[in-house]
């Protein structure tokens, strides 16, 4: 059987993708592009990235909310061209209509994500690419002028490849065995980990918080030092913690062998909350400790801190010696959970690790080692914040691949 054949074949067909062959047939009219994806249609994790509003990408990204070895120089090359102003400006063209949020994230203006892609498949249509649903490809193989895809059905022979294969799992949690495919280019690879998920800590007490939200101040402690803090709104579930400041944490936390401190009133120093807690205190009288807190926090974390204090919720006010009082300031301040390690990626938004940005040419991200073959998207070793900024990596590397080929 003839393989068949074509100028251009991007494997995957998510944000990163999509972009790419968009850029390459608008360089290449004329000219044969396929996408090929392993599920049975397109951009399946776009749809519910954003809780399904798709937040697109983030005014003024830069390399400081990305990680990965060698991502500030990357990023920097790459911003130049491609930022966030020539990503909206990109989609504008396309038809789609955003509004940007206090945070600077900026969503399409129906509040969908299926609006975003699409804008993408109307012109990836109008252009003549071609999708190829639910192909798995095996091999990767280079041939004289290009490169033997294989998949089950058959053999595509394509002058240029763009692996845009994602991370770890896809959109449903499973493994979409991209490690494997990437593997067979004898790249050199880091290690994957989940990140941009919820962390899971060492606490038996953290089942009675299950279900609560509290505003803090998360810092992740790693040998006795600060790492990095965020702050926003944590949620709390039987076995983890969870929310977009502990997500932003998690590329770290999920190595385990760390810390997760919470302030729980980052507004306050400890002198203020120590005074703030006395005056309760002193006009509470002969009543139950846990009736301080009334007001200040969800009920469950009141006896959720007197717990990690060792004092009893019903203990006398007026019995509150200045050692206790001092530890829960303390408690309040600086509440510790130890990080357990994690594989898990069912419940992760982000891939960190892929293959080395040292494989890679900034400027076109093609391959060193093998003309022709390029690599964008999560695949890489590179990860971003959450707000916007993975897509957008996804987007601007696409649109530098596409314009390459």
């Amino acid at each position: 059987m003839t393989a068949r054949q074509v100028y251009a074949a991007v494997i995957g067909g998510g944000a990163a993708g999509l972009m790419c062959a968009l850029r390459a047939a608008e360089r290449h009219p004329g000219e044969r592009i396929v996408i090929i994806e392993s599920a049975d249609r397109v951009g399946k994790k776009l749809l519910v990235t954003g809780n399904g509003r798709c937040n697109l990408t983030h005014i003024g990204a830069d390399a400081s909310s990305y990680y990965g070895e060698g991502s500030s120089t990357l990023i920097n090359i790459l911003f130049e061209n491609y930022n966030s102003d020539a990503v909206l400006w990109y989609f504008g063209d396309l038809g789609l209509l955003t509004d940007v949020d206090e945070a600077r994230r900026v969503y399409p203006r129906t509040n969908l994500a299926s609006s975003v892609l699409d804008v993408l498949r109307l012109q990836l249509r109008r252009r003549g690419v071609e999708e190829l649903c639910g192909s798995i490809v095996t091999g990767v193989d280079r041939r004289e002028g290009g490169y033997a895809i294989t998949t089950p059905a058959e053999t595509i022979f394509s002058r240029k490849v763009v692996v845009a294969v994602g991370g770890r799992t896809d959109y449903a949690g499973r493994d979409s065995g991209s490690g494997a495919l990437l593997r067979r280019t004898g790249l050199r690879m880091t290690k994957l980990s989940p990140s941009l998920s919820p962390v899971r800590v060492k606490d038996d007490a953290l089942r009675s918080l299950k279900g609560i939200r509290a505003d803090a101040k998360v810092t992740l402690i790693r040998k006795g030092q600060a790492v990095r803090d965020s702050r926003g709104e944590v949620q709390f579930t039987e076995n983890a913690l969870s929310g977009i400041c502990v997500f932003d944490l998690s590329r770290e936390a999920n190595k385990g062998g760390c810390e997760l401190s919470l302030n729980l009133l980052p507004a306050l120093g400890f002198r203020e909350i120590r005074r703030e807690l006395q005056a309760r205190i002193r006009r509470a009288g002969d009543a139950p400790v846990s009736e301080i807190f009334i007001g200040m926090f969800h009920k469950n974390l009141a006896l959720f801190v007197l717990k990690k204090c060792g004092i009893s919720p019903f203990a006398s006010c007026k019995n509150i010696s200045d050692k206790e009082l001092n530890n829960l300031c303390r408690m309040i301040t600086d509440c510790r959970f130890a990080c357990e390690a994690s594989a898990d990626f069912r419940k992760a938004q982000v891939t960190a690790g892929g293959v080395s940005l040292s494989e890679i040419d900034p400027n076109t991200f093609e391959c060193k080692a093998h003309e022709g073959l390029y690599i964008i998207g999560e695949a890489l070793d590179i990860d971003g914040d959450c707000g916007g900024y993975n897509l957008q990596f996804a987007w601007a590397s696409g649109m530098c691949a596409g314009d390459s080929l």
